[in-house]
């Protein structure tokens, strides 16, 4: 429950709503039959396989309730909630509800190693699946199906088609160039089918209001069924005669239903590799590998309950796609469709590696490494899938793509590793293990990259913030109608419009990738973290142990994370971006948006948190020979 004062967070207790009756399994049954025969050059392998998935999720978002009050005295006069959810089982004795989704696939594959050479091995196979899904039963809503939605209409029971057979090639060599393994030449291609997100899938059931309903208001305008009193216990909530809840014979239109595409195929991957091995003079291992993957048809979430309205211009330059609701009902459903061919991933890797005979190893590799996507996959839900941190320009519909904010650019990593043995019975070693790469944070999270934002959507279509657009002069900045910060009760101007615009502009020219983007959009992952540098130590002392006339291992070890901090405390801190969500749009004007309580200036600041501090750990393993 959460108290307000004057629109603020006052005091919240209670139970935390998401908790309540939550449960994801996933059983695997796998049966594998395979066959190995050779004639010739050629070594065949080739199987049959059956896969079963049984998918269980419970999820009762509210199902102990949720209340909000307007102001605590609201709450102990016991006045209606300004806003109130919950969610309960229909089957009417008060057990908790678990959505059920079986899934199962049989696969055939065919795989042919040829040696063609002594120096050169060639393989090539391919792999039929067939997806298997079952009826969902009892999961028709009535209600839901007679909503239109711009002219069509959704079943919360339909599902893909089960003969939808795909077929994977693939090709691989490898190939000696000298016959002495000294020069290496290696790589392949293929096509490889994933898997869609199980848990995205059963939230069909759990979220057709066939198996439990969920009602909430966020206005008391909207409270269609009533406003109850304040309980406890949800039994005495759904029995609060202010409430008139829909008979469970006949359930509600769900507002935030999961719709699965009847022609959603599964996700795919074209991968291709490449890469060179070679021995260097003083044996040192050198390697160069490209790797390049593209997507097709990766799985995504859109939002059936809003379409396209019209363009809008809000500001000289800014052209956005504005959305509004697509049905009478103003009612939301999450369609689990597929994305188009757009996202990639892209990395070459160069290392180098040489090992002493005095136990001294030394490793050191470079790698460059891009990706776009439609979406970081961060989502269980498929609702939050939808507007989490698909930051877009237009709109979450238009499924616009971005880079991938879990790739870092630049990753550097080297180490240095040296063991002794002595003494007969002992053994010592000390590794030291360099990383250097773009990290860094943003609202909390960890990431590679990250997007420049609005500080909400004003695109109408409930999804994420949209990017910002980039000023092309400070000249242009004149025609953008900023409002004032003012003080809430003498009204005084504590900020006025044109500081915010020379301080916004400012902050363009001061950001190393705002400064290139004048004129145009932010791009979702365009900006890149700084360099973080990160030195971590492991330190093992072995004692040998005759047991039984084989030698076993008692082990000490200790490892030091972030060793550079324990050094210094001003070394191996993360960075953190001040503000990604620099500008606010309400009522047609905006407001520039401040670093806490002071003006946003700089872009980064260090991050005092755990992540950034040094940790030591000790351990003690017995190893069995």
């Amino acid at each position: 429950m959460d108290i307000l004062d004057k629109g603020s967070l006052y005091a919240s207790f209670g139970p935390d709503p998401f908790t309540e009756g939550n449960l994801r399994q996933v059983k695997t049954f796998v049966v594998t039959d395979e066959f190995n025969f050779s004639t010739g050059i050629h070594n065949f392998m080739g199987g049959l396989q059956f896969e079963s998935n049984k998918a269980v999720n419970g999820f009762m978002q509210a199902g102990s309730g949720y209340y909000v009050y307007s102001s605590w005295d609201d709450f102990v006069n016991n006045n209606a909630p300004a806003a109130f959810g919950v969610t309960y089982s229909n089957s009417g004795d008060g057990s908790q509800f678990k959505a059920n989704m079986k899934y199962q696939q049989l696969s055939f594959y065919l795989q042919d190693q040829m040696n063609i050479t002594d120096n050169f091995r060639l393989t090539a196979g391919v792999r039929f699946e067939l997806p298997i899904y079952p009826e969902l039963k009892n999961n028709y809503n009535r209600n839901f199906a007679q909503i239109d939605f711009d002219g069509y209409h959704y079943a919360t029971d339909q599902l893909p088609s089960s003969f939808q057979m795909t077929a994977s090639p693939r090709i691989g060599f490898n190939w000696d160039l000298t016959g002495e393994r000294k020069y290496v030449l290696r790589g392949g291609t293929g096509y490889f089918i994933g898997r869609l997100p199980f848990v995205w899938l059963v939230s069909a059931v759990g979220n057709a209001n066939c198996g439990q309903s969920t009602y909430y208001y966020n206005e008391q305008k909207d409270a269609k069924y009533g406003q109850p009193g304040f309980h406890t216990n949800v039994a005495d909530m759904l029995n609060d005669p202010a409430l008139n809840l829909p008979a469970a014979s006949d359930p509600a239109a769900p507002s935030g239903a999961t719709i699965i595409d009847r022609d959603l195929k599964m996700n795919a991957t074209w991968k291709s590799s490449l890469a060179f091995d070679a021995k260097l003079p003083g044996d040192i291992d050198f390697t160069l590998e490209d790797i390049f993957s593209k997507e097709f048809n990766p799985a995504t979430v859109t939002n059936l309950g809003r379409r396209f309205k019209e363009e809008q211009e809000i500001a000289p330059g800014d052209v956005r796609r504005m959305f509004e609701y697509s049905n009478a009902n103003k009612t939301d459903a999450y369609y689990i469709t597929n994305a188009g061919h757009s996202a990639y991933y892209y990395s070459i890797t160069a290392s180098l590696a040489k090992t002493f005979d005095f136990g001294l190893h030394l490793s050191a590799s470079y790698a460059r490494s891009y990706a776009k996507s439609y979406g970081d996959g961060i989502g269980d839900q498929v609702n939050s899938a939808y507007y989490n941190n698909r930051y877009s320009i237009n709109g979450n519909n238009d499924t616009e793509t971005g880079y991938g904010t879990y790739v870092s650019p630049n990753r550097l990593l080297a180490s240095a590793s040296y063991r002794i043995k002595y003494a007969k019975n002992f053994a010592s070693s000390l590794s030291l293990i360099y990383e250097g790469m773009n990290t860094g944070y943003a609202g909390g999270y960890n990431s590679a990259r990250y997007s420049y934002t609005f500080t909400g959507n004003i695109v109408g279509d409930y999804g994420s913030n949209n990017l910002l657009y980039i000023p092309a002069s400070r000249e242009a900045l004149n025609n953008w109608n900023f409002a004032d910060y003012t003080d809430s009760k003498t009204g005084e101007v504590t900020y006025s419009a044109n500081d915010q615009r020379d301080d916004f502009w400012a902050y363009i020219n001061g950001d190393s990738y705002l400064k290139n983007r004048k004129g145009k959009y932010a791009e979702r992952g365009g900006a890149i973290m700084p360099w973080h540098h990160q030195l971590d130590l492991k330190f093992n002392q072995d004692f040998f142990l005759n047991v039984g006339g084989k030698r076993n291992t008692l082990q000490f070890g200790v490892d030091i994370k972030n060793l550079l901090n324990l050094l210094n405390s001003d070394w191996g801190i993360y960075k953190t971006v001040n503000n990604t969500s620099l500008l606010s749009y309400k009522s047609g004007a905006y407001q520039f948006q401040k670093n806490g309580s002071k003006k946003l200036t700089d872009t980064y600041s260090n991050l005092n948190s755990f992540s950034s501090t040094y940790s030591v750990q000790f351990s003690v393993r017995y190893i069995f020979n």
